[in-house]
Formats: C-alpha cells, structure tokens, sequence
C-alpha cells in the first residue's frame, strides 16, 4: 500500500532486502541552512539517514520529513541517526564554527510506466 509523504508517494518498504540501494554523503557548510529532498536530487528515497554535527562549539539543527515541524537541537560534536524508515527530505541548519555530514541509503525510486505511480 503506497504512503504519501510531502507529495511523494512512496511504494518502497524500508525494511525490504531485495531493493537496490546506495550511499549518499551531503557535507553542509558552517552557518547554513540545506533542505534535501532525496526523490528530486537522488530519484530515490531515504531509508536510513544519519545527520553528524561536526562543530565542536556549535548546536545545529535539523528536522524530518517536514517542512513546518519545528527544528530539533543537534547538540555540538554529535550525531542522529534513523533508520528502517522512508525519508523524502531532511532540513539541516549548521553552526557557526563547523560542517554538518548527511550519510544515507537510498533505496532507488522504480521507473515508472507511463500512467504509473513511483
């Protein structure tokens, strides 16, 4: 049964072996905000993602499969990870002093028929 997450459906089961998937790694600069959105940039969907706050002095920020919840604090030099879930898209604002990491699998979007759903 497909799941709808902001405007993608979504048929791949997270937990699903037989799907092909592949690492990303994103690095975000000091003081900056990135959405990604792993279907638009990846043709794929997130099924693990860890988010690495790699500023020593710094909180970052981030947020899940939203973009209206409101962000959740990164304390400095730690990490989040989530996993045996779908993830369309993850919104990452950095600290000041330091990068963050996103590293992820992707389990890659079907092609779709025409008339087909992804």
């Amino acid at each position: 049964m497909p799941t709808t997450i902001q405007g993608f459906e979504v048929l791949t089961k997270p937990k699903d072996t037989s799907i092909e998937s592949f690492p990303i790694f994103i690095t975000i600069p000091a003081a900056t905000t990135r959405t990604v959105t792993f279907p638009t940039e990846f043709n794929a969907v997130a099924i693990s993602v860890q988010i690495e706050n790699q500023d020593s002095a710094n909180a970052a920020s981030y947020r899940i499969n939203s973009s209206t919840n409101p962000m959740i604090n990164l304390p400095a030099s730690n990490f989040r990870s989530f996993s045996d879930m779908n993830i369309v898209s993850v919104t990452v604002t950095t600290g000041a002093a330091g990068v963050s990491v996103i590293s992820g699998q992707m389990a890659a979007l079907p092609k779709p028929s025409l008339g087909e759903r992804l």
